[in-house]
């Protein structure tokens, strides 16, 4: 029984860092950060299109 216990909790680790691997990977923190912003990410350029950005740029 207390083996299952270990190996159940290897399992949760090793899932939980592949799953953050996965999505340091295909860049989901710096997406849901230019999204949390108000910003619209250009998955072309693989950056942020921030509204804020623009409106420096005008003044």
């Amino acid at each position: 029984m207390r083996g299952k216990k270990y190996l159940l909790i290897l399992l949760i680790a090793l899932s939980t860092l592949l799953a953050y691997v996965y999505l340091r990977k295909t860049n989901f923190f710096e997406i849901d950060a230019c999204l949390d912003c108000g910003g619209r990410w250009n998955y072309q350029t693989e950056k942020c299109d921030s509204i804020n950005l623009k409106k420096d740029i005008q003044r």
